[in-house]
């Protein structure tokens, strides 16, 4: 399996990200919805390297991936920003499966100043994996 994944098991109208020499570069990869799709979304392939002990997906990926959901959903309510997590909640219902695709999506609750708000859903086939919401603080 190449280094994005298996091809086949990314839905129509996504767009693979890479960041290569980044946190998320490693992690991943990573795949986006596209920019024109009327809802958020993240994505990977989860392979192996993603598993924990117990040959499902770590729940450290899994905080990485509704990290990242974080900033997806909120650039897609408010439009490009920079910014930085504040905090993250997640609370784990199901394991992850290895070589599936695993997705996550959601909606931004509240944006001021300064603070964003959002929260979201992991799944992978319809199943609910974890759900999650935080916050980002917005830097200038």
């Amino acid at each position: 399996m190449s280094a994005a994944g298996d091809r086949s098991k990314v839905p129509p109208g996504w767009s693979l990200f890479s960041t290569k020499d980044t946190f998320s570069g490693h992690a991943g990869p990573f795949w986006f919805r596209d920019a024109d799709a009327k809802t958020p979304g993240v994505g990977f392939v989860s392979r192996p390297l993603h598993a924990n002990f117990h040959g499902v997906v770590h729940g450290g990926m899994m905080m990485t991936l509704a990290d990242m959901a974080l900033f997806n959903i909120c650039f897609h309510s408010i439009g490009r920003f920079h910014g930085v997590t504040l905090s993250t909640t997640v609370d784990f219902v199901a394991a992850g499966p290895v070589g599936e695709f695993i997705e996550a999506t959601g909606e931004a609750t509240k944006a001021t100043g300064s603070v964003l708000f959002a929260r979201g859903r992991i799944a992978c086939k319809g199943v609910t994996l974890a759900t999650f919401s935080g916050s980002l603080k917005r830097l200038k």
